[in-house]
């Protein structure tokens, strides 16, 4: 019930918050571009957003001249990754997505949108579990980095545990990582982005 009441407040506000996108989408994109560069990745998983999410595909050009560009595409009750490129078709909830191709990749980076996340740093979504679908069955996990337009935290445990979690959350207002202590090379960035005085530790 918390999760469900949390959804519901949290989609209220994103829709509210909806004329503010383009400076919103533009402090994300500059963030996501600075984890791509210093992450070195070169297979990154985007997203086609509503309108009430980020839209980092207006940035593509950009991001492309560092990466190679994927999003996901809906396949049953879970979610595939096919190559970011024209036309897009709408699809089941009003999701945009390109055509279906057949691709098998190592993702490095994933973006994902969210409705929020809860003091676990997990993902509050639309509650149709295609993304934890997703990442549960991936061989090779990649940073996974949780986006939105708004910063919508709760400060309690709302999750379950198939419920998939991020490295990290960025809003327009806020930024938090997680620390993983079985990864060096994560730990790397988290102490260059700590050091800009920017980034909040999560527990």
């Amino acid at each position: 019930m918390q999760k469900e009441l949390f959804r519901q407040v949290q989609k209220k506000r994103l829709k509210q918050n909806a004329k503010l996108h383009y400076k919103n989408d533009y402090f994300i994109f500059k963030e996501c571009l600075r984890i791509i560069r210093f992450y070195k990745a070169k297979n990154v998983l985007i997203f086609l957003p509503l309108s009430y999410e980020p839209n980092l595909v207006r940035f593509r050009r950009i991001l492309s001249q560092n990466c190679k560009l994927f999003v996901p595409f809906m396949q049953d009750k879970s979610l595939k990754i096919v190559k970011l490129r024209l036309p897009f078709f709408k699809k089941r909830f009003g999701v945009l997505e390109p055509n279906n191709s057949f691709f098998d990749t190592t993702l490095d980076v994933a973006f994902v949108p969210v409705i929020g996340i809860d003091k676990d740093m997990k993902r509050i979504g639309h509650g149709e579990g295609f993304y934890d679908r997703f990442f549960a069955n991936l061989k090779h996990k990649p940073l996974v980095v949780f986006v939105q337009s708004i910063t919508a935290l709760s400060e309690k445990k709302i999750t379950q545990e198939y419920d998939m979690s991020a490295n990290f959350y960025l809003s327009p207002y806020r930024k938090y990582f997680k620390r993983d202590l079985k990864n060096d090379s994560i730990n790397r960035i988290y102490r260059r982005f700590n050091r800009c005085g920017t980034w909040v530790f999560s527990r």
